[in-house]
């Protein structure tokens, strides 16, 4: 039997044609293939080089106690959490870390999701509805902005940082319900809002106030509670805290920590919560080892802030002050402005052995192509050195 394709082959030329100009306008996006663990050195296509492009911030994600609590909980309870948290999903190893999060954050409660995206789309499904305001930083994460949409609720988004801007929204239709979302630290910035500022203008116009620490938790602070702790604030400042288990934490997953009420709202009412397979259990038992490890060796966050100062001090001492975008997270930046600038600089520091993304539209702004540099406790001094070298195409 001759087999005949209905299939119209013009129908994939319009995407071709889009795949084609993000070629030549340099913003096509390639993976790296990695073929090892992602510690000081990582494996990236047969290659190994210095890795200054993890998340995995404190080196727990290859942590001997994380890998063995994920293997026995595996033991206990399977893999697969086989179900929602509203069904079969909801184990009580989910249980502990929720009481262990909160505990650690200082909320009274806390609720797992899935992943960090899905953590931000149901905040928003449950707490906001049509013609409710979401108030938000021009250079929020995309899954801030994407929560908006879904919940057909008004975005208004403000220059970032920019604290005068987002109040002036605030005092407008002061009856309006309006949540109030901005990032602790910001992921492709490494700076954070002032959060003092931020509470009072909330409080003063009866908005309600959402952090997204995804990059702070567990970094920063004495006490690893991320920009809470460095900006001593708590739950009466910042009713809403989230973030992932997939940076400082070396895992999977996300958290939402919030007052009883506020959480038993978002359970009831996030779809991504209700209609979503819950964490599998290993991966829950891996969180709660890291947790813990963040909790007794204080030491990973302050060689990272080791780290910080030695690179700051290194891009002072060679001249490179106009490209940096110097932070006091772990995240770095070399500001090259066009994509073409940024790919290349990549390009020649992957030939020097070290590994680094270049960043580009839509993720940042048009002429705002740059490195994203993390750093992380695996890390030793010689290896700022040498990043620094490179950098000035001293290698």
């Amino acid at each position: 039997m001759t087999h005949i394709s209905i299939r119209n082959l013009n129908q994939d030329q319009p995407f071709k044609q889009q795949l084609e100009k993000l070629k030549a306008e340099q913003l096509f996006r390639e993976r790296m293939t990695r073929t090892s663990k992602a510690g000081r050195y990582v494996s990236i296509d047969g290659q190994q080089m210095l890795n200054f492009n993890s998340n995995d911030y404190l080196g727990l994600a290859n942590h001997p106690a994380v890998i063995l609590a994920a293997h026995d909980a595996a033991s206990k309870f399977g893999f697969g959490a086989t179900g929602s948290p509203l069904m079969s999903g909801y184990t009580s190893m989910h249980q502990e870390l929720e009481y262990a999060m909160a505990e650690f954050l200082g909320y009274p409660r806390v609720v797992l999701f899935s992943a960090g995206y899905l953590a931000n789309l149901g905040v928003a499904q449950a707490l906001l509805k049509r013609k409710d305001w979401f108030i938000q930083d021009r250079l929020n994460h995309a899954s801030l902005i994407d929560a908006a949409q879904i919940t057909h609720a008004e975005l208004k988004r403000y220059r970032h940082l920019n604290n005068q801007a987002a109040e002036n929204l605030l005092k407008t239709d002061i009856n309006r319900f309006k949540l109030w979302a901005t990032e602790g630290v910001f992921s492709m910035d490494g700076d954070s809002h002032d959060l003092f500022s931020a509470a009072l203008s909330a409080h003063t116009y009866n908005a309600m106030l959402w952090v997204d620490d995804c990059h702070g938790v567990g970094v920063l602070g004495e006490n690893g509670r991320g920009v809470l702790d460095t900006m001593t604030l708590s739950e009466a400042e910042i009713p809403i805290l989230s973030g992932t288990f997939g940076k400082a934490f070396g895992t999977a997953g996300a958290y939402v920590a919030a007052s009883d009420s506020l959480i038993e709202t978002i359970i009831q009412g996030a779809r991504t919560y209700k209609y979503n397979t819950a964490l599998p259990v290993p991966v829950v038992a891996a969180t709660l080892k890291s947790l813990e490890i963040i909790r007794s060796e204080p030491w990973r966050r302050e060689k990272i802030l080791e780290l910080i100062y030695q690179f700051k001090q290194g891009c002072h001492q060679y001249g490179l002050d106009e490209q940096a975008k110097l932070t006091d997270s772990a995240i770095q930046l070399i500001v090259l402005k066009s994509a073409t600038a940024a790919l290349e600089k990549s390009a020649y520091l992957k030939s020097c052995g070290i590994i680094t993304t270049a960043i580009r539209p839509p993720t940042v702004p048009k002429n705002q192509c740059r490195l994203r540099i993390t750093l992380n406790s695996d890390l030793e001094s010689e290896d700022i050195d040498l990043l620094i070298q490179c950098l000035i195409g001293n290698y």
